[in-house]
């Protein structure tokens, strides 16, 4: 994991990094340590400019550690082994991730240290992929397109929201996956709703799934909406077109945010406006894993992005079409099939 370490050091002025678990876990930790099973609560890593680094943790995760991690049994020897790591006077920390208990933990235990944020110089680093997370985005792509192939046959008159997500997660389970978040299923008019969290409404068109599924950590994200009628239809079609803009200007070198003025643009000469949410966002340990097309970042190959555009008809219904896309020099690789 050295390369992946040094390449946060490229944009991180420090002399180490504490990468700090509470009760919730920063993902960092496990793009600086490729562990693949344990949750690693109350855990630290600490990374260093040469690539190298020291883990401590919990007994709990001293399997799942494989030994490459020292042990601690209560909170007093943890901090007096992550004190014995940390050297120099620029100490990073991830703000977006740590608590405000273990960040005052952290001053109090260094008291000479000075503090710097690295969250940009994380997310710089964790968005441009390396092989081992493209091979495994990919298959968490290939089980979220076999899912979403899988579940048509179920959807039918009487049955509900609810018997979809269960038929969907239990796809995903059987494939050797898990949802890489709340799976999503509304018909009719909560269709119109974003976010919504799956209910008991019975079947209706549209039809809308939002679905990923998470493999060796790391993410898929997916949307299909299934449509009747010659309304939905339409804007079904405009849906997709606006995709299909996106997937042809997409490639290294270009800027996010022209992307998604572009298809802004296409959907308000159809007179429905510029979309409600991003156009996608980057996509691997985490589903919103940097950066949305929002902001204003440059597309690098290596890059794994969602595109994911939307019309929302308030109290009608909408439709979404997602698929995640690996960015290379002269384009796009589709990573999920129709």
């Amino acid at each position: 994991m050295k390369g992946r370490i040094k390449k946060i050091f490229e944009n991180a002025d420090a002399d180490a990094i504490i990468i700090m678990n509470g009760s919730s876990v920063d993902m960092t930790f496990f793009y600086v340590t490729g562990f693949e099973s344990g949750l690693f609560e109350n855990s630290a890593a600490v990374l260093y400019p040469d690539g190298s680094m020291a883990v401590i943790c919990p007994e709990l995760e001293e399997g799942a550690a494989g030994g490459k991690a020292e042990v601690f049994s209560n909170n007093k020897e943890k901090f007096e082994l992550l004190k014995d790591k940390v050297s120099g006077e620029r100490v990073g920390i991830n703000s977006r991730a740590i608590s405000h208990a273990d960040f005052m933990k952290l001053k109090e235990l260094l008291p000479e240290a000075r503090f710097i944020d690295v969250d940009d110089a994380i997310r710089r680093a964790r968005v441009v992929k390396d092989g081992e997370e493209i091979k495994r985005i990919k298959k968490a792509g290939e089980i979220a397109s076999h899912v979403s192939n899988e579940i048509v046959p179920y959807l039918h008159e009487g049955v509900k929201e609810s018997d979809i997500l269960a038929e969907i997660n239990y796809i995903m389970a059987k494939k050797g996956a898990m949802p890489s978040f709340d799976t999503i299923v509304a018909f009719g008019v909560n269709s119109s709703i974003p976010h919504y969290s799956t209910g008991e409404k019975e079947f209706e068109f549209p039809a809308l799934m939002d679905f990923g599924a998470r493999y060796g950590r790391y993410c898929s994200d997916m949307t299909r909406t299934f449509v009747s009628g010659r309304e939905q239809s339409r804007v079904y079609e405009i849906v997709r077109e606006g995709q299909e803009i996106a997937f042809d200007m997409m490639k290294e070198g270009v800027k996010a945010t022209v992307i998604q003025n572009e298809v802004d643009e296409f959907f308000s000469k159809h007179g429905f406006g510029k979309m409600i949410h991003s156009l996608g966002h980057s996509l691997g340990l985490e589903v919103h894993d940097g950066f949305s097309m929002k902001e204003d970042f440059i597309l690098k190959e290596g890059m794994v992005i969602t595109v994911e555009p939307g019309i929302y008809l308030k109290d009608r219904w909408g439709i979404r079409i997602e698929d995640d896309v690996l960015v290379k020099r002269n384009g796009i690789e589709i990573l999920t099939k129709k």
